[in-house]
This record gives C-alpha cells, structure tokens and sequence, in this order.
C-alpha cells in the first residue's frame, strides 16, 4: 500500500525529498528558509493536502500521519546532521532559542499551535500543547 503523495515546494535535494515523503502523507511541505549559518539547515512549514475530507483511520505504515490529530499548519527544523532529522517548532521564541541567529526572528507566526504532526508525537502530546 503506497501513502498518500506529499506535495513539496522549494528546493530540497533528493535526501531531503526522500526523508520528507518517508515521514509525512497527504501533506504539503514549504521550504521557507535556509539557515543564515548553515544551508544544510532549513525552516519548513507543513499543511495539510487541500483536498483532504475527514476520514475513518485507516490502519497503515507507522510513518503515515496520524490523521485523528491533523494541525492546520505546523513548523519543522529539517537538519542534516548527524543524520536527516525533523525538530518542531511551535513559535519564533522556539525557534529563536532552539536555533539562535539561524533565522530572521519574525519568521514563524506567533500564535497557539500544536508542536507538529509527527506519527510518534502521540508519545510526547501532553509536552506539545501550548
């Protein structure tokens, strides 16, 4: 059974492209910015496809997203180093203190939002809410 697609906007290279279509589904994923201190670093914006309608839960490949949580919008940190790993963010003090000088400090909206989509942050929800 094959995920649904994910829609990428920007320029990522085939690993980053790779990494993202094996975590995410019916999504769109927006490269916002490179780091200012190192280009292997890059701000990212997930969303939801447009066309998704509420569905049942399907049984499916642990990466998939968990449908029964989707966000309107989350904010990702995709790092090269040591290995293809996502960070996420939930504001710009976040990220400003996870990733200091790394981004323009008005870069992520300022506004309640879940801390990401990530199939495995059921583990780690009660931390996640704002």
């Amino acid at each position: 059974m094959s995920n649904p697609p994910v829609e990428l906007v920007g320029d990522f290279d085939s690993a980053e492209a790779r990494f993202l279509r094996s975590q995410f589904d019916d999504c769109r994923i927006e490269l916002i910015a490179r780091s200012l201190l190192d280009e292997r670093t890059a701000l990212l914006c997930w969303q939801p496809a447009a066309d998704i309608h509420p569905r049942a839960v399907e049984t499916t490949s642990p990466r998939v997203t968990d449908r029964r949580r989707r966000p309107p919008v989350a904010w990702y940190v995709l790092e090269h180093e040591p290995d293809l790993r996502l960070t996420p963010i939930a504001t710009s003090a976040d990220l400003q203190d996870r990733y200091p000088g790394h981004f323009p400090s008005d870069i992520v909206p300022d506004r309640p939002a879940r801390k990401g989509c990530l199939p495995f942050g059921w583990m780690f929800w009660p931390f996640f809410t704002s």
